[in-house]
């Protein structure tokens, strides 16, 4: 092997090697994007199973209702806000179904910088949990 074929192999490998490397640093920094992920839609599920929970157990000690089978957005927000507390880097809020039904919850993991992240959206009725009077 003479002195140009060593350089031109040399250059090849060193190449290669950095090329290898980026795509290592692209792909752990995917990982760790992905946990990250992973991890807020984790804490949006425990949060609406928890919003769940509440509801079953704690609902009919507090006025919800507005006497017409229909949640009292309001009420049923602040009652909530008061006994889940919404941890920091997720988003809730309350909507009136347009049909009367009852309450969208929608939950919304969001990062200081970057894409936005999962979603949740779930419809609360004062029927599913025995809180219409008949």
């Amino acid at each position: 092997m003479n002195l140009i074929e060593v350089l031109i192999s040399s250059l090849l490998l060193a190449g290669s090697s950095a090329a290898a490397l980026g795509v290592w640093g692209q792909a752990a920094s995917e990982v760790a994007a992905s946990t990250r992920l992973e991890q807020q839609a984790d804490q949006l599920e425990q949060l609406r199973l928890a919003s769940h929970r509440w509801l079953i157990a704690e609902a009919g000690a507090h006025t919800l209702t507005n006497g017409s089978c229909r949640f009292d957005a309001s009420s049923l927000s602040a009652a909530m806000d008061q006994a889940l507390p919404v941890p920091e880097g997720i988003r809730r809020q309350w909507t009136p179904d347009p049909d009367g039904i009852g309450v969208w919850q929608e939950l919304e993991a969001h990062a200081p910088q970057g894409p936005a992240g999962p979603q949740r959206r779930q419809l609360i009725t004062p029927a599913a949990y025995g809180l219409c009077q008949p």
